[in-house]
């Protein structure tokens, strides 16, 4: 289902990307979604469920039967961006940096309009690459390492 699920992710986050200037998110039908996509319904549910999720940055409220939808929200993370430079050093090394994390982080910004939507792109390219990384410690340091430095560089303007 990999492949199916990751379209239906980029078709999600491309909606949110479309609409981000709207602080609530994005209402979908889950049946015009899955006839767009060609997939059952199901599979719509089930990347829901697994990419996102609160962990990873959204909030999703769904409603079944007649006129039911699928609501999107991102859970800002502004506190990443306000937090003293020793706080954050403590939050990001207390948990790994997930690609869901990356990615509503990188989003943030671009609502903030610190980033723009090539720059946001292009660092999020970069992370996906990093997280390619077998060995898990050099991954995490890598990936880490190059979040700190986006936050720092956003925070100095």
């Amino acid at each position: 289902m990999g492949i199916l699920a990751d379209r239906i992710e980029k078709f999600i986050l491309a909606k949110l990307l479309e609409e981000q200037a709207k602080e609530e998110g994005i209402v979908l039908r889950r049946n015009e979604l899955a006839d767009e996509l060609n997939c059952a319904p199901s599979q719509i549910s089930y990347v829901l469920s697994t990419r996102f999720s609160n962990e990873r940055g959204f909030i999703v409220e769904s409603r079944r039967g007649l006129g039911g939808f699928i609501s999107i929200t991102r859970i800002p993370v502004k506190a990443l961006l306000e937090a003293p430079k020793h706080e954050q050093e403590v939050e990001t090394n207390n948990k790994p940096l997930t690609m869901g994390i990356i990615d509503n982080s990188l989003f943030e910004l671009m609502q903030q309009k610190l980033l723009h939507k090539r720059e946001a792109a292009l660092l999020h390219e970069a992370f996906a690459l990093l997280m390619e990384e077998p060995d898990r410690k050099t991954r995490e340091n890598k990936v880490r390492r190059l979040f700190e430095q986006v936050v720092a560089m956003v925070k100095e303007g």
